[in-house]
């Protein structure tokens, strides 16, 4: 099995994923699913991954995106924590992400992103003190007596 499987990929999918995880899915393998773990190494990791013209921040910020646009919150977990711990995205544009994706994807997806970015930003124990304030002032205010 390993010998069907690309050197570039594999280093790509541990990489971002983490030995570990991929080491499961490998050790898991059967005659009937080896082809999925040759192609999601060969296509998807050394496709796309490995090949550095988008840098692996940047797509940790497109996979969340579409991940949550698809409905596939076990997967956005996942990434999520890999976007955070592995590929480092800043703190500052997950925030912003979700925000964004949740403006054109709707108020039950950013319910569901926000949830799992907190337990997730729990669980890796992530010191939230230093994010900076969301500047909100550009946004409208419900407020009467300033616009009588």
């Amino acid at each position: 099995m390993k010998s069907l499987l690309s050197e570039q990929g594999t280093k790509a999918r541990r990489d971002v994923l983490g030995a570990d995880w991929v080491d499961r899915n490998l050790e898991n393998t059967t005659e009937f699913d080896c082809a999925w773990q040759m192609y999601v190494t060969n296509i998807n990791w050394a496709g796309t991954w490995s090949r550095n013209i988008i840098p692996q921040q940047q797509l940790s910020l497109i996979n969340l995106a579409m991940l949550a646009a698809s409905g596939q919150m076990h997967e956005f977990e996942h990434h999520f924590r890999n976007a955070l711990v592995r590929t480092k995205v800043p703190l500052t544009q997950l925030r912003e992400l979700l925000l964004h994706v949740a403006q054109y994807c709707g108020i039950p997806t950013g319910t569901d992103m926000f949830r799992i970015a907190r337990r997730v930003l729990a669980e890796e124990g992530i010191d939230l003190s230093t994010l900076q304030p969301l500047d909100t002032s550009y946004l409208y205010t419900l407020d009467t007596e300033a616009s009588s």
